[in-house]
C-alpha cells in the first residue's frame, strides 16, 4: 500500500526517537553493571551510526519532497536536535572508556535513569505530531521539563562533590567534570526536543 510522504516522515521520527531510547537504555545497563566496557560502548557506537543514517533519510526525504507536512526547517532541527541527544550519549560512553573510569559517581546512574524516562516520555511526545494535540503535548513537555530540573539538580550535586572532595585528583576531576557536563547536555536536548514539538504544534494546531 502507498504510504504519503507525510506519514514517512513521521514514521521517521518515531524510529528516530525510539533509536535514541535504546541507547538510553544501553547506558543505563552499561553504568549499572559496570564490566566488559568495550563490548558496551561499541553497543552504544552502533545505535548512534543508526542514528546518523536515520536522520540521513529525513534529509533526503526533506530533500525529494516539494510539499512537506511540517515547515522544512522544524523537520530539519527536530531531526538534528534528537540526534543530538544519542550522539551525547555515545561521546560520554567512549569517554568513560577511554579514560578509564573505574567505578562511576552512584549519581552517574541516576542521570542514565532520567535520561532513559526523558526519552521514553520523547516517545510519546513525537507520537502526538501525528494528531497535533496541544493540550496532550503540553502535559508531556511539563513531565519532560520537570525531568530536566530534576537532572539539573542531581548535575549540580555531583559537580559540587566533586571539585569540593578533600583529596580530588584534578585530572580525574578534569575528566569527570566533562563526562558530567555531557550527561547533562543530553538532558538539556530532551528538553530542547520537547520545546520544538509544542512550538511545531502550536504553529500547525
Amino acid at each position: 500500500m502507498f504510504k504519503s510522504n507525510k506519514y514517512i516522515f513521521f514514521d521517521l521520527f518515531e524510529q528516530q526517537i525510539a533509536n535514541v531510547h535504546k541507547g538510553t537504555h544501553l547506558f543505563y545497563e552499561m553504568i549499572g553493571n559496570y564490566q566488559d566496557l568495550e563490548a558496551k560502548v561499541k553497543a552504544i557506537k552502533a545505535v548512534e551510526k543508526e542514528g546518523d543514517e536515520i536522520v540521513r533519510r529525513i534529509m533526503n526525504e526533506l530533500n525529494s519532497t516539494f510539499i512537506t507536512p511540517l515547515e522544512r526547517e522544524d523537520i530539519h532541527q527536530l531531526a538534528h536536535t534528537m540526534d543530538s541527544m544519542i550522539d551525547y550519549i555515545d561521546g560520554v560512553a567512549d569517554r568513560m572508556y577511554l579514560y578509564q573510569v573505574r567505578q562511576p559517581d552512584p549519581r552517574v546512574l541516576a542521570q542514565a535513569n532520567i535520561l532513559v524516562k526523558c526519552s521514553a516520555k520523547l516517545i510519546e511526545l513525537i507520537r502526538t505530531l501525528r494528531k497535533l494535540d496541544h493540550q496532550v503535548v503540553a502535559k508531556i513537555a511539563r513531565e519532560i521539563k520537570d525531568l530536566e530540573h530534576e537532572s539539573d539538580s542531581n548535575y549540580r550535586k555531583m559537580v559540587s562533590d566533586l571539585l569540593n572532595a578533600p583529596d580530588a585528583n584534578p585530572i580525574e576531576a578534569i575528566k569527570m567534570k566533562e563526562i558530567y557536563d555531557k550527561l547533562e547536555d543530553c538532558a538539556d536536548f530532551a528538553e530542547d526536543v520537547s520545546n520544538l514539538v509544542e512550538g511545531i504544534v502550536l504553529k500547525n494546531a
